[in-house]
């Protein structure tokens, strides 16, 4: 798969580091000399330093037979006229443009054919929705749905008590008397997929995957159970800020109304009240207007004791959301300190996420991840979706569904020639949830859930693509 990648800013540069670890053919187009040259030594790629706007640029490099056009530069213009270019003489290709703006961004939405533009990504509503997802979830980096409220993966810390510890998996699926899987372990910063006769030690990390109720059995109830949350604080008024409110809003709208069936407790309480800090008075006045029953609070979180004083310290979860990283670290682990019951944080740079287990914050969203997760749905083939990164070793929870002209569809699964870092944890097949062995015939329509070595995944596309993607 050939791409063509315009932009390598913060986001442009993860896009592409992850692309290519996925070996994909990457061709970058940077008009900043300085940093063309920065990453033309940090990625094995090719990087070239010229305007990837002009077409004549994107002829000299192959444009006529990519398969996608990203463009990620800091002008939501030069990226939505650079695309629909694109698209317009090259019919084979699909374009992805980067568009902050909302206005432009809802003016794509409604008129899918203007500037033939295919797909956009805005980072802000990416992060928004990848911080709504974790609420969903219970506000924990240590639980995770694979399928909404069917099936859930959660970690198990082996503590010197444990009652696992000293076991293989294999005595504890006979003890347990539950429908559940292990199909990943953490074993001294190294992840490894565990055999029946793998030895569970004092210090192990466990994945269990099963349903979210058999797994309160085996494990307790998760804390959103436990704790509804009733009062939420959002730190920075921020677009980011502003479209998580939208969301709640929404998911509460829509769980009372009955369309959508929630399973955090978080949506089942009637009445959600939101509190807002923001340190701009403009800002703070914008959004009291936009929306009226929410507590605008205009305060700089600078201040000294300013959440105690705000009362901070009531709250089940508290949102930070400013434009500075450091800053919503900070704000998130003194809202916990103060005895906020739960805290999130947005950061920028994805090397936070792997301390995130050291930080006193329950989790951690990266808004470069959420982008280019979102990216890696659409360029992906088979339908591929990351559902969880699991950073020690770069494993990865993905999820698929079979297209009816599959070409694992009415094959057993032992001849489908898997990858040896590649596993099939589940089928769910309509109401029915399988544990696959070798021997299951997969069909059109199943939801597969696998765990695999990122630089696995390019084979995983080839084996399960649709004829009609060949």
């Amino acid at each position: 798969m050939k791409i063509i990648l315009v932009g390598a800013g913060l986001v442009g540069t993860h896009v592409a580091r992850e692309l290519t670890q996925e070996h994909k053919d990457i061709i970058i187009i940077e008009k900043n000399s300085e940093t063309a040259r920065i990453i033309t030594n940090e990625l094995d790629c090719m990087v070239i330093n010229d305007d990837g706007s002009r077409l004549d640029v994107l002829q000299k490099v192959g444009i006529e037979d990519c398969d996608y056009f990203i463009a990620l530069t800091g002008s939501d213009e030069v990226n939505m006229i650079a695309c629909g270019m694109v698209a317009s003489q090259f019919k084979n290709t699909k374009t992805i443009a980067r568009v902050r703006n909302p206005y432009y961004g809802m003016m794509l939405d409604n008129h899918k054919s203007f500037l033939g533009i295919h797909h956009v990504i805005n980072p802000e509503i990416e992060a928004a929705e990848a911080i709504v997802r974790s609420i969903e979830e219970g506000v924990s980096k240590d639980v995770f749905s694979l399928i909404e409220d069917r099936v859930q993966m959660r970690l198990h810390r082996i503590e010197s008590d444990s009652p696992f510890k000293g076991k293989s998996i294999q005595q504890i699926r006979k003890e347990v008397e539950n429908d559940f899987l292990i199909p990943v372990l953490n074993r001294e910063n190294s992840m490894m997929i565990p055999s029946g006769d793998t030895l569970i030690l004092e210090g192990d990390e466990l994945y269990f995957l099963g349903n979210p109720t058999t797994l309160d059995k085996i494990l307790g109830q998760s804390w959103s159970k436990k704790h509804p949350v009733h009062k939420i604080g959002i730190i920075g008024g921020t677009r980011i800020g502003e479209f998580v409110i939208r969301k709640i809003r929404e998911l509460v709208h829509e769980h009372q109304k009955g369309i959508k069936k929630v399973f955090s407790s978080f949506l089942r309480r009637q009445e959600v009240s939101i509190t807002v800090l923001e340190n701009s008075k403009e800002k703070a006045k914008a959004l009291s207007q936009l929306f009226p029953d929410v507590t605008i609070i205009n305060r700089d979180i600078g201040e000294e004791d300013v959440l105690e004083q705000e009362e901070f310290s009531k709250l089940d979860l508290v949102i930070s959301v400013t434009e500075s990283q450091s800053l919503n670290l900070v704000s998130a682990m003194m809202a916990k300190k103060i005895g906020a019951r739960k805290a999130i944080a947005l950061v920028i740079n994805n090397s936070f996420l792997k301390l995130a287990s050291s930080l006193q914050i329950d989790h951690v969203v990266s808004l470069k991840a959420a982008v280019v997760n979102s990216i890696l749905r659409i360029i992906r083939k088979a339908n591929i979706e990351t559902i969880h990164t699991f950073y020690q070793d770069d494993f990865e929870l993905l999820r698929l569904t079979l297209a009816p002209h599959a070409k694992p569809v009415g094959k057993q699964i032992r001849d489908l020639n898997l990858p040896k870092d590649a596993l099939i944890l589940l089928i769910l097949r309509g109401s029915e949830n399988i544990v696959p062995s070798g021997s299951t015939v997969l069909q059109a329509g199943d939801l597969l859930g696998l765990i695999a070595k990122k630089d696995v995944i390019s084979k995983l596309e080839t084996i399960f693509e649709s004829a009609d993607e060949l």
